[in-house]
């Protein structure tokens, strides 16, 4: 086990690089982590890294305003530990987060792994959070996070966080209950 330092660590984020991709597929591999992302959402999640790995190695930027969801490495004093996702959701698209998106705001969907198992059950996802936003996500007015109605670890963290339940929904890509959950950072 490592030593892990109780007070809250320095967070700093990166799109994710070629070098990350067996470091997230390892995390995602976890049993702890299998539980909340398996099947056509564990597809999805690995053929989206692949996309985004290639598209930020031609351009080293991060865009959003594509469609492309944006992959990250979270870092806790400098070791990575977490994986996040986001995703950019547009009024014309015909999903359950552009249903809530207040008109002409800028929003996105937001995923959280810990990937470090020493590193759960610290505190550290609220302020990972709050950090992740402010530092790389100012101008966002709506975040959506879409947890499993069944993981009340999550859902606690994400109102510690801000997130408000606003709707129920059985989610495509794994068909059971999920809440949608929406953190207002106007």
């Amino acid at each position: 086990m490592k030593n892990i330092q109780t007070s809250t660590p320095i967070f700093t984020f990166k799109p994710v690089s070629i070098e990350n991709r067996p470091l997230i597929h390892r995390w995602l591999s976890q049993d702890y982590i299998q539980e909340w992302i398996h099947g056509e959402g564990l597809k999805n999640t690995l053929s989206g890294l692949d996309d985004f790995i290639e598209h930020f190695q031609q351009t080293q930027t991060i865009d959003r305003s594509l469609e492309l969801t944006q992959h990250w490495l979270g870092y806790a004093d400098n070791i990575p530990f977490v994986y996040l996702l986001t995703s950019n959701v547009f009024e014309s698209e015909d999903s359950i987060y552009a249903k809530h998106k207040k008109a002409g705001n800028h929003t996105i969907t937001l995923d959280i792994f810990i990937g470090e198992p020493d590193y759960l059950g610290k505190g550290f996802a609220t302020p990972l959070i709050k950090t992740f936003l402010k530092t790389h996500f100012k101008d966002v007015s709506e975040v959506f996070i879409d947890p499993e109605q069944t993981n009340q670890r999550a859902i606690h963290v994400y109102q510690k966080a801000g997130f408000q339940l606003i709707d129920e929904f059985i989610a495509p890509w794994h068909p059971v209950p999920h809440y949608l959950m929406r953190l207002n950072q106007e």
